[in-house]
C-alpha cells in the first residue's frame, strides 16, 4: 500500500498513526506542497493523505482510510471518534493553526524543501486574522491556551488506567498534539509528554519539533 502526504498534515499524522500501531506496511510518500498533480491524478483533487491498495483503488478521507487498515488487521474497533475527541478536536485546529502556519514551512518537512512549496503555503494559509507574524508575536498568548488543550487531552487519553482509549481517538489526539511541538515556548504536562514521545516511536511518526 502506498500513502500519499503531508508530513505537517493532522490527517496525515492520524493515518500513520494507525497504521504504525497496528503494524501495518506501508510506503509513504510525501509530496511537495506546491505539486497540484499527483494526488489530483490519483483522486481527482489536490488532498492529503491518499491511500492506494495493492488492488490499485485509492481512499481519499482520513477515517476511511483508518477504517481500512481496521479491516486488514481484523480489528474489532472502530473507526468512528467519540464525541469527547470531537469536542476537543474542534476547539484544538485553530491554535493549532495558530502554532503551526507560521513555523511549518520553515522546518525541516519534505513537502517545504523548495523556495516555490513555501511560497505556495504562505499564500494560500495566510490571512488577516493569521498574519504569520502577529502570531509568531503572540505566541506566548498562545501557548497558554495550547496548554490548556494539552491538560484536557491527558484526561481523555486516561493515562492513569490500565485499558487504553479507541485507536481512532488516540490518533486524532496525537495527530494534533504533534503540531504543537513546533512551538518551544510550550509547557507540557510531564504525563502527556512522555506519552507523545513513546507513540511516536512505536507508530514511527515523528514529532513536528
Amino acid at each position: 500500500m502506498k500513502l500519499y502526504i503531508y508530513e505537517h498534515c493532522p490527517f496525515s499524522a492520524r493515518v500513520r498513526f494507525v497504521a504504525g500501531m497496528l503494524n501495518l506496511p506501508l510506503d509513504v510518500v510525501t509530496i511537495a506542497y506546491d505539486d497540484d498533480k499527483t494526488t489530483t491524478d490519483i483522486v481527482g483533487s489536490k488532498q492529503v493523505p491518499v491511500l492506494v491498495k495493492d488492488d490499485g483503488t485509492a481512499i481519499a478521507e482520513s477515517l476511511d482510510i483508518i477504517d481500512h487498515f481496521l479491516s486488514i488487521a481484523d480489528s474489532i474497533q472502530t473507526n468512528i471518534p467519540s464525541e469527547a475527541i470531537l469536542e476537543w478536536q474542534r476547539r484544538a485546529f485553530l491554535p493549532l493553526q495558530k502554532i503551526g502556519y507560521p513555523r511549518w514551512s520553515s522546518m525541516d518537512l519534505a513537502e517545504f524543501t523548495t523556495a516555490s512549496s513555501q511560497r505556495a503555503w504562505r499564500s494560500k494559509k495566510e490571512t488577516e486574522a493569521l498574519n504569520f507574524d502577529a502570531l509568531l508575536t503572540e505566541t506566548p498568548t498562545i501557548a497558554k491556551e495550547v496548554e490548556t488543550l494539552i491538560r484536557e487531552a491527558g484526561i481523555l487519553l486516561k493515562l492513569d488506567s490500565t485499558i487504553p482509549i479507541a485507536i481512532v481517538d488516540e490518533a486524532i489526539l496525537f495527530s494534533i498534539l504533534r503540531g504543537f511541538f513546533s512551538a518551544a515556548e510550550i509547557d507540557w504536562e510531564p504525563s502527556v509528554k512522555e506519552w507523545m514521545e513513546l507513540v511516536s516511536k512505536e507508530a514511527n511518526v515523528q514529532l513536528l519539533k
